[in-house]
């Protein structure tokens, strides 16, 4: 069975790391683009600074290719060198770019007080995640009193099988095309509770297609449990999840179900309205 592909959308548009053979036959191509921003990827996940020649093993462009294209971002504003060192890091012009791209889009823009008057009314941490290649990223994050800095900063990527926003909008593919997606990017547990079996991960996401909500429970973090549901456009293709997350020990499962899940559906349902 060919899985069904979701619909590309203004923040939810499949995207994956830039592969420079990718569209070698497209005219309009410019790989040499690609390679650059290929250095730029490279600080993705990462905390600690890069160097020329970690540079260039990373992105497979070699030393001396790296060099000329770190010296390049440096010039424009968007890497900086470290003081006494030949290491360097994203500057903040990066942030002006992410800064823009929420500050403009349509769904971030419409979403947000709804998301906020939910956040109020529950008190607990909403999000609001798209599809990124095969995985979600959260693009909008409202944190609890609870949570840290670090645990709600937009921008991150998670393995869509992990929790119940990247569940949730795995539901746009058939249990084929889900499948084919957990056996690319495998499972890896998380906590002594992640679901690892691929199968069983299929049946949850099925599950939560036929249910119009996905649950995850200790999957990323011991304790943590999480609601989430789709958000569509006005032909109702799917385009983004929204989520609650908060702690089993003050959610079980059947308060969730009955207390949170109606909350986001009623704020879908606004947002798409």
């Amino acid at each position: 069975m060919t899985p069904s592909k979701p619909v590309s959308n203004s923040v939810g548009k499949n995207s994956t790391a830039v592969d420079p053979d990718l569209n070698h036959n497209d005219p309009l191509f410019v790989a040499a683009v690609a390679r650059s921003v290929r250095v730029l990827e490279a600080f993705a996940g990462r905390r600690d600074a890069l160097g020329v020649t970690e540079l260039g093993q990373l992105t497979g462009l070699g030393k001396s290719a790296a060099q000329r294209f770190v010296h390049t971002w440096e010039q424009l504003g968007y890497l900086s060198q470290e003081s006494g060192s030949r290491r360097y890091r994203l500057a903040h012009k990066v942030l002006e770019l992410g800064y823009s791209y929420l500050r403009s889009d349509v769904l971030i823009s419409a979403a947000t007080p709804h998301l906020v008057a939910l956040r109020d009314r529950c008190g607990l941490a909403v999000n609001l995640s798209v599809l990124a290649g095969q995985e979600m990223l959260y693009v909008l994050r409202l944190p609890s009193r609870q949570n840290t800095l670090s645990e709600m900063l937009p921008g991150r990527r998670m393995p869509a099988w992990a929790n119940s926003s990247g569940r949730m909008l795995l539901t746009q593919f058939d249990d084929d095309g889900v499948r084919d997606i957990l056996r690319r990017i495998p499972p890896r547990a998380m906590t002594n509770k992640t679901t690892l079996d691929i199968d069983e991960l299929v049946a949850q996401i099925g599950q939560a297609r036929s249910l119009g909500y996905s649950i995850a429970e200790e999957q990323v973090h011991l304790n943590q449990i999480g609601a989430a549901v789709l958000l569509h456009d006005d032909a109702q293709r799917p385009i983004a999840a929204i989520s609650l997350a908060t702690a089993l020990s003050d959610y079980p499962r059947k308060r969730v179900i009955s207390d949170l899940v109606p909350q986001l559906l009623k704020t879908a349902s606004a947002i798409a309205s």
